[in-house]
């Protein structure tokens, strides 16, 4: 009876643990930003655009946004599974953490560098079955929403 009991517990946290791991989303793709449902300063750019690669555990993200026809652009690469990744470049040292909450995947970002320290903080989530990005975003206190949809 007993091993009976422990068998049911096993399997039943095993089926447990695969459904977790099947509702981590892959966000891999080409998002284009959605200006009308995102919550953003009216000095935002004209248009953004976010390459996501991930293959967990790794995770690269760059996002391009244009302005007045200038484009500037930010990355970051992160593990998926929580591990720190530390980049050193001329603009200093570039630290990144990222985690799961469910089936959002956090990604921290601490930078000191020459312009001084930031912390960033990135909560992406799908909605949509998977055509649509969310991205909530806290950069030293500002709070953004940036709703994507995926590109082709």
């Amino acid at each position: 009876m007993r091993t009976c009991r422990k068998f049911v517990f096993l399997a039943g946290l095993l089926c447990c643990l695969a459904a977790a791991a099947q509702s981590r989303p892959n966000f891999t793709g080409i998002w284009k930003l959605d200006a009308q449902r995102s919550n953003m300063p009216s000095s935002s750019a004209n248009s953004v655009v976010l390459y996501i690669h991930q293959n967990d555990p790794d995770f690269h993200v760059r996002r391009t946004e244009t302005q007045h026809g200038k484009s500037t652009a930010w990355s970051a690469h992160g593990h998926t599974d929580g591990t720190m990744v530390e980049m050193k470049s001329h603009d200093g040292v570039k630290r990144t953490h990222m985690y799961w909450q469910g089936s959002e995947l956090v990604l921290e970002v601490k930078s000191d560098g020459h312009r001084g320290a930031s912390h960033t903080v990135m909560r992406y989530q799908l909605a949509d079955d998977g055509h649509t990005l969310i991205a909530q975003e806290d950069d030293n206190n500002h709070q953004i929403k940036w709703v994507f949809t995926k590109s082709g």
